[in-house]
């Protein structure tokens, strides 16, 4: 039974509820099991709603196309991009720098609005924490998903949770119930205890040791 009384228009799964808005399902994703998870969009007329899904599809598209984007190509944009290369999930990785003489850079960093459309995937790799977390804002005010990398090396705890634009390199541990902020920099075998809380855009250096509690132990 469909709220309203209202019906699906047969074959493209839109419908007008019973406030008078149309509804246009499409599937945005599928669990492990292969079953479908639904989303809807809104609009006006049925014009409206279809041409909103159209876009959100076109996006989800662009979203499993999965080309990523780094913004800086000094040295921790080295290390992004291998990282990134290890995961083998990006089907294409590129540059934005000043120096738009280094491989891979397609434009300088104060170009990526014009990239959003074709890059939809983005992430700042810059030591400078008040430019990256700006960087950061900016991405995500033009849409761009921000993902988390996380090197296949590290260990992060499933109870971990870790803001959007951080990077885990190799031989890092994050352990259960820490909380790590946006824009955060997780270097090479650091360590982030139990239930500590990293501010967002802490850079963690090569084997630095982040804890509650230095001497007493809890188990």
């Amino acid at each position: 039974m469909i709220e309203g009384g209202a019906k699906l228009r047969t074959g493209d799964n839109i419908r007008c509820r019973a406030d008078g808005r149309f509804e246009a399902r499409y599937v945005k994703r599928r669990d492990p099991s292969g079953k479908a998870i639904y989303a809807s969009c809104y609009g006006r007329t049925y014009e409206e709603a279809a041409r909103k899904r159209e876009e959100a599809l076109q996006q989800n598209t662009r979203i499993r196309e999965m080309r990523l984007l780094i913004l800086g190509a000094g040295s921790h944009g080295q290390e992004v991009r291998e990282l990134a290369q290890r995961l083998n999930v990006f089907r294409e990785i590129a540059f934005l720098d000043d120096d738009v003489s280094k491989p891979m850079v397609i434009g300088p960093c104060s170009s990526f609005e014009r990239w959003v459309k074709e890059w939809p995937l983005a992430i700042p790799a810059v030591g400078d924490q008040v430019l990256r977390l700006r960087w950061l804002d900016e991405l995500a005010a033009l849409g761009f998903v921000l993902p988390v990398l996380i090197h296949p090396d590290a260990t992060v705890s499933s109870s971990a949770s870790l803001g959007y634009g951080t990077v885990v390199c190799a031989r890092a541990t994050v352990g259960s119930g820490a909380q790590i902020g946006p824009g955060c920099i997780i270097s090479s075998a650091a360590v982030i205890d139990r239930y500590f809380m990293l501010p967002e855009g802490t850079h963690v250096d090569c084997g630095q040791v982040m804890r509650i509690m230095d001497t007493v132990k809890t188990i």
